[in-house]
């Protein structure tokens, strides 16, 4: 949480046809480095639905880990956190 209270939360929607092509790897990469360049102390989450394998992966392949797991809108969702100090 920033000293304002706000938490980093990164997330993407990605159209079907570019699953597993690799931009979300790239774009969240990017996303990182620019928010460690800012806030490298400040940790940062994903959310998603824990039955989304693929985006579990990519949470993986980037560096979170998960937190924990809840229920909200009907689905189980996991949290996942990092530390943006390794982007910078």
């Amino acid at each position: 949480m920033t000293e304002a209270g706000w938490e980093l939360e990164l997330s993407y929607v990605l159209r079907r046809f570019v699953w597993g092509a690799g931009p979300a790897c790239e774009a969240a990469t990017a996303a990182l480095r620019a928010a460690a360049a800012e806030l490298p102390d400040q940790p940062v989450l994903v959310v998603t639905q824990t039955a989304n394998e693929r985006s579990l992966r990519l949470a993986s392949r980037l560096g979170f880990e998960t937190a924990g797991t809840f229920e909200e809108f009907g689905a189980q969702r996991t949290l996942a956190v990092a530390a943006l100090g390794g982007w910078a």
